[in-house]
């Protein structure tokens, strides 16, 4: 797997704000893991080829989000980041 979640890996945090009344949304995780019971030890991009989104072709992270004020829920894509290309800036 040469991408990564950004949130889902703890490098960044997810601030996106309910479309309906602007208040952080909170992150509920990753939408694959709300599949079933066994939903969270699948591969992770085992799970993205069958859900219906193009986020395995566009390497996204799908998550949860929910609002604590007006209870909106919603799903937020956050874009993953190139592991090798990560590297590199670092090395630099």
């Amino acid at each position: 797997m040469s991408h990564l979640c950004p949130v889902c890996n703890g490098f960044d945090t997810l601030q996106e704000e309910c479309p309906r009344c602007q208040q952080p949304l909170i992150d509920g995780g990753r939408l694959y893991d709300y599949y079933g019971d066994y939903s969270p030890y699948r591969e992770i991009d085992d799970s993205k080829l069958d859900n219906g989104y193009a986020d395995f072709i566009h390497h996204q992270c799908l998550h949860v989000c929910w609002c604590p004020g007006c209870s909106a829920e919603q799903t937020v894509i956050v874009q993953e980041w190139n592991a090798f290309e990560q590297q590199k800036k670092q090395d630099v």
